[in-house]
């Protein structure tokens, strides 16, 4: 099982909550394969860029963010789920965490061995974690469509991305900040999804029964 959240305190036992998080998400844009996940680094949360085809790892980025619900700057969580995309003509990495930040990494600063600090350019509540996310093309508008264990679907415009000012202060336990999203409550259960076409997504969706049915569903 994953921790809801990996404890700061020193007498939790700290690295046992680390080694089912080694990688949470992977992607494959322009040659190169993006990982994120855990290391067993003080600076523990770590974005690779690994060169297709494979021929050596590199030390990975360490990066950190600022989570607003915490109230803190946080180097230990993972990003649970991530997607390239690209923002005013420069290549970014589009991350989520627990509870649940979205966050902005320019790819030309993920260099082995660097630490970075992403950008966080919204709040979408906490006690939440997120699953999978895609980017999809709507009447000429890009959207980020992602799904989460307890909000839900939720689908994001990308417009605002490049300029929405990055989240520095707290934001109430449960609230929203930065950029708008909206929720689909008609894609219930969806815990991974990809694009089929155009017009439609692949979605595996947990029943109220439990079982597990791959769909493929209209884009909202």
């Amino acid at each position: 099982p994953i921790p809801n959240y990996p404890s700061n305190r020193e007498t939790d036992g700290t690295l046992s909550l680390f080694g089912v998080q080694t990688i949470t998400d992977m992607a494959y844009s322009d040659g190169r394969l993006y990982a994120a996940g855990l290391s067993n680094e003080e600076f523990a949360s770590k974005l690779r860029s690994i060169a297709y085809p494979f021929q050596n790892v590199d030390a990975g980025t360490s990066v950190e963010i600022w989570h607003a619900p915490h109230d803190q700057f946080e180097t230990r969580s993972p990003v649970y789920t991530f997607v390239p995309y690209t923002i005013d003509n420069e290549p970014h990495l589009i991350a989520s965490y627990l509870c649940t930040p979205l966050v902005k990494f320019p790819v030309s600063s993920l260099k082995p061995g660097a630490d970075v600090r992403g950008e966080t350019i919204a709040e979408f509540g906490s006690g939440n974690r997120p699953l999978d996310m895609i980017v999809y093309e709507k009447d000429g508008e890009d959207f980020l469509l992602m799904s989460n264990n307890r909000h839900g679907v939720m689908k994001i415009p990308t417009a605002g991305f490049g300029t929405a000012p990055a989240l520095s202060e707290a934001v109430p336990d449960g609230a929203t900040a930065g950029v708008a999203h909206q929720p689909i409550d008609s894609m219930a259960g969806i815990e991974q999804l990809d694009l089929l076409d155009d017009g439609h997504a692949l979605v595996l969706a947990r029943s109220a029964e439990s079982t597990l049915n791959l769909e493929a569903v209209p884009l909202p």
